[in-house]
């Protein structure tokens, strides 16, 4: 890992890290990769906070996908969709609850353990 990039937070499937060289914060989800600045990070938090959830799962029922919340990145033709549980990790990651630091458990690390 570069030694300018620390870690803010971390969860189950992402990562926020902070480089101070090019002073970018790397948001990564799944397979999602997102770079913004302080400014852009903030916009992205207030858009992920603001998101309805019961009303895009109910604008969404009928669709043959369980994820049913969109999450638009400004471009046309092209959205990200997500469930409620991938929003809430999501805001866990970003600190947007501002709820209990939540410590992850043994089952949830992706680690084969070999005892000898």
């Amino acid at each position: 890992m570069c030694p300018s990039r620390k870690i803010l937070n971390q969860s189950k499937n992402g990562t926020l890290t902070f480089c101070s060289h090019s002073k970018l914060f790397q948001v990564v989800y799944n397979n999602l990769c997102f770079e913004y600045y302080e400014w852009e990070l903030d916009a992205f938090k207030k858009y992920i906070d603001t998101l309805d959830i019961k009303y895009w799962e109910e604008q969404l029922k009928c669709t043959f996908n369980h994820r049913k919340i969109p999450i638009s990145l400004g471009l046309n033709h092209f959205i990200i969709l997500v469930d409620r549980h991938e929003i809430h990790e999501l805001k866990e990651l970003l600190n947007i609850d501002n709820a209990a630091i939540h410590f992850i458990g043994y089952d949830e690390i992706n680690y084969h353990l070999i005892e000898n």
